[in-house]
């Protein structure tokens, strides 16, 4: 073949397939039908193995989470509790709430072709806003049913309020209209509805007879009929499930549902799984039908308050982790799994435990240690036979000052300050008792627990006490008579020079 000539018809029909794989399932397989037989051909072979591989890949377990990036520009706030489904190429997101006790009443449309999020610009009377409602798609309509939203902080003391209105969103002509509906159906919140056919089957959900009644869950079955929009509830057969809010609701088929968990109440998570059959003729009562569900090891650890969705001949649940830090080694291979990272909480350590932290010898850590000081602090030593207490003492203020640590360092300056001092006032001789024996033990005791910012700051204080105690003694002098009156060497003034 001449290069001029050449055109992708050449290639193999395994590559050509192989080349609309990695195509968008949305949009560019419905460009690629348009453009003659073969091509036509080629796409509906690709959806093929594309599902059929996703498939199996559900079934094998062997799915993984990937973050795709989204289109640059407006996107959708953070909420919960809000409605969404799928009509045609895009994903709708109505309502929802948050954590500040905000509802909404915006719609958003997810492109699903180009990741890009769009708010429609709607027209007609929008609904009002809410949370826990359903929504479901019915050919070019979204049909918005029930929920509830936070009331207004005053006055005090409001209850939740529950809605029963039915709006329905029209996407060609983006327009919402507000529908009446003949029929007796309660407000109900946390539901569940799906398609069957032409008719909205709604089970459970939080239902208010009266508008200032108490709320209570509820297992009715509640049909609208699309054909003429009116409600009827339905008699089923018994057993029933157990009244729940906040379950999962999967159509199977036109004759066939699936009632997935839920909440019956406080502390009480169902994870029950019930199938509800439609007969044939119409005027029968619907059947229910409890399913009986093996390796209950291997379910999910929560069926409440989680979404679930029909792939092939399987439901798949999103729920939370059996064990928030179990991996299943199947979706990720040994080199990817992560380490939990090292704690970074730091504690501080004591003012006394540098010392004690570094690694020394036990002759070392024999001469580091402190004497006992009003049993508070230090170690008692027992005296040797035919010692002083004189020795003992030089002995132990010696090896305090021989010490490696700042710490003791600094102990040992302020003890050697203090013992100067005290040197000056004594009257006797050696081991004399001296006359401020409770104030110098408290400053040094002070100086050697607490080390303060300036290093002189104790001294002068010391000096400072020194100092009143001398004008104290010379007070008591001066009245008993016995020496003359003298003025204190700090307090003269100097000669004018």
């Amino acid at each position: 073949l001449k290069m001029g000539t050449a055109c992708i018809d050449d290639l193999p029909d395994v590559v050509i397939e192989y080349i609309f794989c990695y195509l968008s399932p949305y949009r560019d397989f419905k460009s690629c039908q348009l453009v003659n037989k073969a091509w036509y051909a080629h796409a509906q072979e690709a959806v093929r193995k594309i599902r059929r591989d996703f498939l199996n890949a559900v079934s094998m377990q062997s799915v993984a989470w990937s973050r795709k990036p989204m289109e640059p520009g407006p996107t959708i706030s953070k909420r919960y509790s809000h409605s969404a489904c799928i009509l045609g190429d895009s994903m709708y997101v109505f309502g929802g709430c948050t954590t500040a006790n905000t509802t909404f009443n915006d719609l958003w449309r997810l492109d699903l072709a180009t990741r890009r999020w769009i708010r429609p610009l709607t027209m007609g009377t929008y609904p009002p806003p809410k949370a826990c409602a359903s929504l479901v798609a019915y050919k070019e309509n979204l049909l918005l049913f029930g929920g509830w939203t936070h009331t207004s902080p005053y006055p005090l003391h409001q209850t939740w309020r529950i809605f029963r209105h039915l709006h329905v969103y029209n996407s060609t002509a983006n327009r919402w209209t507000q529908v009446s509906t003949v029929g007796g159906c309660p407000s109900m919140a946390g539901h569940s509805a799906t398609m069957q056919g032409t008719l909205m089957a709604v089970f459970g959900g939080l239902h208010c007879v009266n508008p200032v009644g108490p709320f209570s869950s509820s297992n009715d079955v509640w049909v609208l009929d699309l054909q003429t929009y009116m409600w009827s509830k339905q008699n089923t057969t018994t057993p029933k499930p157990w009244p729940r809010y906040g379950h999962s609701q999967i159509s199977l088929d036109e004759k066939h549902m699936l009632i997935v968990g839920g909440c019956g109440g406080p502390n009480m998570l169902l994870n029950d799984v019930w199938l509800l059959e439609i007969p044939d003729e119409p005027n029968r009562s619907w059947i229910w039908k409890e399913v009986t569900v093996t390796n209950r090891e291997c379910a999910a650890p929560q069926l409440s308050f989680h979404p679930a969705c029909k792939v092939g001949d399987r439901v798949v649940v999103l729920s939370k982790a059996q064990r928030a830090y179990a991996t299943p080694s199947g979706l990720h291979p040994a080199g990817m799994l992560r380490v939990r990272p090292p704690s970074r909480t730091w504690v501080p350590p004591r003012p006394d435990a540098q010392s004690r932290s570094r690694p020394s010898s036990s002759h070392q850590q024999a001469q580091q240690r402190e004497t006992c000081v009003n049993g508070t602090r230090g170690v008692l030593k027992r005296p040797l036979e035919g010692s002083s207490p004189s020795s003992l003492s030089s002995s132990s203020s010696g090896s305090s000052s021989s010490g490696a640590c700042p710490s003791d360092a600094a102990r040992a300056g302020t003890s050697a300050a203090g013992s100067s001092s005290g040197e000056e006032d004594e009257e006797g001789s050696e081991g004399g008792p001296s006359r401020l024996p409770k104030k110098t033990a408290l400053s040094r005791e002070e100086a050697g627990s607490r080390p303060s910012v300036k290093p002189n700051a104790r001294q002068n204080r010391q000096r400072q006490l020194e100092l009143l105690d001398r004008m104290e003694q010379r007070l008591k002098a001066l009245r008993a008579g016995d020496v003359q009156r003298e003025v204190p060497a700090p307090l003269r003034r100097r000669p004018a020079t």
